[in-house]
């Protein structure tokens, strides 16, 4: 069953939206959309008037919805916790962050990203972001007023540096630097994760602009490489993203005085993900990476910042979901019902053929013991039925060589042995008694009765042998013969 994910970027002066439907044969960009705020609009106003154009041109409903708001109101810390549990890291975070937040911590919503170092040190690095809830109040309340909940709600650009450094082919450590408007986000890759966020100003990319941007970014690197607990060696490779970029071939005057290899990142092509198809139509990768990797982080399973926590959190209603739940609650009713039919009809099969067993079983017991009562329970008919062939052969009823006559398998072996390979003859029954055995076939002819005869009386295992019957049968071409031959 496919999903839907919606990625809603909103920036300073603009909304960027991009709609990915995912299913198991990988993810397609259902629609996708750039809609500058208009001219002279403030920011309330703007983001208004471009929900509304969204709305009206992209179908939303169903979707998962996961947002960003500008990454300059989002407050970014490093350090350093003594715990592994983020349970415990959630408790101690406040009292952490609280001496170097501009306004009193009650009024933040907090959350926090964990560097995965991959050593077993004692201490947890992570990246803690906090965001004014009254803010956070109002967006949620101008998102819902389109009939949008995003699940997710996450800083600008942050997703775009974590689908790059996890899913893109790049250098061990990079940069992205997200150009917005006159503010800029810096992030720091290093080994497949994030290290540092951090806000710079940028305002126009002109040369000169351009260049105090640039020193301000090698100050930044300098700091954070001398930090003692840093990892992450110089960079190898700046990207830049963001609307600010335009086409003004800015990323020459960066390379130039970055002194390190420059180039625009365009997640369509940097990350391995299953994407099914490639717009171009209006795509500008500058303005839409972040929108794209909003969505590729749920279509792909990305853990992200979430600043829906406490008052925030996402409350799943009834009404949303009752005609899955409904949908899902049925079909697991018929699946259940077949299971218990199925385990019905074999069970009723197995008793049928249980009584059939045990009517055999009883059939060919007394069939065979016809003196034993019949209110026997057919469960220990079989154990009686050892016991009475054990008492026939404590009888002699089947020879077992213990009572002094011979063995079953030495008077066989006797009689074959001293009848003549040159005779035919035929055995047709066999019958032992106590102290004889009586034998009966057919010959070519009495002479080769008589021969039989003789050739038996020599065995030691035989007192004596005696020719009980002798006579031509109906055909005329066949003699009958009864022998009996006395242990």
């Amino acid at each position: 069953m496919s999903r839907k994910y919606l990625g809603l970027d909103i920036q300073n002066t603009a909304l960027a939206a991009v709609l990915i439907e995912s299913g198991l044969k990988g993810n397609w960009i259902r629609a996708h959309s750039y809609i500058p705020f208009p001219d002279g609009s403030d920011e309330v106003q703007g983001l208004e008037a471009a929900l509304e154009a969204l709305v009206s041109k992209v179908d939303i409903a169903g979707c998962s919805c996961i947002a960003s708001f500008p990454a300059e109101r989002v407050f970014f810390r490093n350090m350093s916790v003594p715990f592994k549990q983020a349970n415990k890291i959630k408790q101690v975070l406040p009292f952490e962050l609280e001496p170097t937040m501009p306004i009193p911590i009650e009024r933040l919503v907090i959350d926090f990203h964990r560097i995965e170092t991959g050593g077993d040190e004692s201490t947890t690095r992570l990246i803690a972001a906090t965001v004014d809830s009254e803010r956070m109040q109002g967006f949620l309340d101008l998102l819902s007023g389109w009939g949008i909940d995003p699940e997710i709600v996450t800083a600008g650009g942050y997703p775009a540096a974590l689908c790059l450094s996890r899913l893109g082919d790049i250098p061990e450590n990079s940069v992205l630097v997200d150009l917005k408007g006159d503010k800029g986000t810096l992030f720091v890759l290093s080994a497949g994760q994030l290290h540092l966020v951090r806000t710079i100003p940028s305002g126009s990319l002109e040369a000169a602009r351009v260049e105090m941007l640039c020193r301000n970014i090698r100050r930044t690197l300098i700091a954070h490489e001398n930090k003692g607990d840093s990892p992450t060696g110089w960079p190898e490779k700046v990207f830049l993203s963001g609307p600010a970029l335009s086409d003004n071939g800015a990323e020459v005057d960066f390379a130039k005085h970055l002194q390190i290899p420059v180039q625009r990142a365009d997640l369509l092509n940097d990350v391995d993900v299953r994407l099914n198809n490639r717009p171009t139509e209006a795509w500008q990768p500058n303005r839409m990476n972040n929108a794209l990797a909003l969505a590729l982080t749920e279509a792909v399973g990305i853990k992200a910042l979430n600043f829906r926590k406490g008052p925030f959190a996402v409350t799943r209603r009834w009404d949303e979901h009752r005609k899955r739940i409904v949908r899902s609650a049925i079909l697991l009713g018929a699946l259940v019902a077949l299971v218990f039919t199925n385990v019905l009809i074999d069970y009723f099969a197995q008793q049928k053929k249980l009584s059939a067993l045990n009517a055999e079983i009883r059939e060919i017991f007394y069939g065979t013991f016809p003196d034993v009562r019949a209110d026997l329970d057919t469960n220990i008919l079989p154990q009686e039925m050892r016991v009475r062939i054990d008492e026939a052969r404590r009888a002699g009823l089947l020879p077992a060589g213990s009572d002094g006559n011979p063995l079953m398998i030495d008077m066989l072996n006797e009689i074959s042995a001293r009848i003549p390979a040159g005779i035919d003859v035929a055995f047709t029954r066999m019958a032992i008694g106590d102290d004889n055995v009586i034998i009966a076939g057919n010959t070519d002819t009495f002479n080769s009765v008589d021969l039989m005869k003789s050739r038996l009386e020599g065995a030691e295992i035989f007192e004596s042998v005696t020719i009980v019957s002798s006579n031509k049968d109906k055909s005329g071409n066949r003699i009958q013969f009864r022998m009996k031959l006395k242990f």
